[in-house]
């Protein structure tokens, strides 16, 4: 065992009770608790990490995504958003959170969202564009971020870039945060051969090694207040798969509590400890990123099962018509969910599957739900607007005509009302399409908004400091502060803000 092994438990070393004290305790080890713990770590501060979920080894992700659902999903992927559709939401729970089962897409916060943030939502000095950009560039060195490399893009993704390329779309081959990728197209699965730079394979060990400790397979449950300030977290030991409870843990706060659990699970930990609820903005304007996907057949083989997960991307509409394109090569147990058969139909489908390409479009929705505590887990509730809908619907016909330029001979929409199969002439249908939620096969990643950070106590819960308005010694530094979504993948501007924050405690 390891001097780093003996900081890592997850259940008490004896009895039912682990006690600690540390000088700041972090609920969450996804990428936002992560480099919390990095920079107050390089600080010198002593640091207890708890995280929910468990630690996944590199050799346990085998490639099947049922497997890696039951490890590394919360609720094994089945967590949803009810409203006029019922539309999953995606996240991770293990060390390491969201970075071990998402593609490493790098986008840096783009500015105009930025400025809007501080016209509209006035976060005072909370994020300084110096400070910002510096997090950027350390964050880029320490996890080897640098665009899809030849070998590892896959077909898929070159294709893609092809067709936006003739019709003069803005793309990019993705800077992802990887060493030695080998194009599996495994990421959502957990990468077999910890090529990945998640969080559970750098700042997590790295804060380890400088004398942190970590309590995974433990849900953090209740902050204590005492005199106006987080005095110590509470939390149960589970079993990973039965949540059979295995012990308590108690880590006294010298210093602080900081709230890095996601935009569902942070409200929801402040609402069961009575905090940030003054304002009643606690678990509103819950933001995401919710997307449909489409396929096309080419003549020539394909094989979307080999390449990067996701390789290519474009922004061209982001601005304009609130809508993000990301290339999405997957594996069969994954991509037969998409495809708008069963039986003998999607039988016919999959012998065509060497030669299908698939692409999402994800919607820079603005729309905005809540999260509430509901028993002992989250209510989730999410509608997209009349032109959320419209933007999809228009995203997935843009997709169809690049796949078109690119050489596809059909494409396949999934769209309740339009044939399973559109011939190259047909493309016009998917522009009648309904726009009822209901007629998409959708997902929601990418979340925001329920902590909102903002200098006014009456209509934000974290101030310009994270500091919970109502609370002192909490702070909350994950994507739940961020007034809006981004229209671009957040993992990039999660790290980045969270480091800037947890500085400032440093110093």
């Amino acid at each position: 065992m390891t001097a780093v092994d003996e900081r890592v438990f997850e259940r008490p070393v004896s009895g039912r009770r682990q006690r600690d004290a540390a000088d700041w305790v972090i609920v969450g080890t996804g990428p936002a608790g992560a480099a919390v713990a990095e920079t107050l770590t390089k600080a010198g501060h002593d640091v207890v990490m708890i995280e929910e979920g468990r630690w996944i080894k590199k050799d346990e992700f085998n490639g099947r995504a049922f497997d890696a659902q039951k490890k590394a999903y919360r609720e094994m992927g089945a967590v949803a958003a009810m409203g006029r559709s019922v539309m999953p939401v995606v996240q991770g729970r293990c060390v390491g959170g969201g970075s071990v089962i998402n593609a490493a897409i790098i986008w840096r916060l783009p500015p105009d969202v930025l400025a809007r943030w501080r016209r509209e939502f006035d976060i005072g000095d909370a994020i300084d564009d110096r400070e910002l950009a510096a997090a950027f560039d350390t964050i880029e060195h320490d996890l080897n971020i640098h665009p899809t490399s030849d070998g590892a893009l896959g077909r898929n993704h070159a294709l893609l870039k092809q067709g936006a390329d003739k019709l003069g779309y803005e793309s990019r081959i993705i800077p992802r945060n990887e060493r030695g990728c080998e194009g599996y197209a495994q990421c959502l699965s957990g990468c077999p051969i910890g090529a990945k730079q998640s969080m559970d394979l750098t700042y997590i060990p790295a804060s380890l090694a400088r004398g942190a400790r970590l309590y995974h397979s433990a849900e953090a449950g209740h902050i204590d207040v005492e005199a106006g300030r987080a005095r110590r977290v509470h939390a149960e030991f589970k079993d990973p798969l039965t949540r059979a409870r295995r012990g308590r843990l108690t880590v006294e706060a010298r210093r602080g509590v900081i709230v890095c659990a996601s935009t569902v699970q942070s409200p929801l930990l402040l609402w069961r400890s009575g905090i940030g609820l003054g304002s009643g903005h606690l678990g509103r304007h819950f933001m995401a990123h919710p997307g449909a996907s489409i396929a096309a057949v080419f003549p020539e083989e394909v094989r979307i099962w080999e390449g990067a997960t996701q390789g290519w991307d474009s922004e061209h509409f982001r601005e304009s018509d609130h809508i993000k394109f990301e290339g999405l090569a997957l594996p069969p147990d994954l991509f037969i969910g998409r495809l708008p058969w069963v039986g003998m139909d999607l039988k016919k489908a999959l012998a065509e599957y060497d030669r299908m390409a698939n692409v999402g479009c994800a919607m820079v929705a603005q729309a905005e739900g809540s999260v509430r505590p509901l028993g002992g887990g989250p209510l989730i509730t999410f509608t997209p607007t009349k032109q959320d809908m419209i933007n999809l619907r228009k995203g997935l016909r843009i997709l169809a005509d690049i796949m078109v330029a690119a050489g596809a001979v059909a494409i396949v929409p999934d769209i309740h009302g339009v044939p399973g199969r559109l011939s190259r002439d047909q493309l016009g249908l998917i522009d009648q399409a309904s726009i009822d939620p209901r007629s998409y096969t959708m997902a929601m990643t990418h979340l925001f908004g329920t902590c909102r950070l903002g200098t006014d106590p009456q209509k934000s819960v974290v101030g310009p400091d994270f500091q919970v308005h109502d609370t002192r010694g909490v702070y909350v530094m994950d994507s739940s502060v961020f007034p809006t979504n981004l229209g671009v993948n957040p993992q990039h501007s999660i790290m980045a803000v969270a480091t800037i924050a947890a500085k400032r405690l440093a110093g």
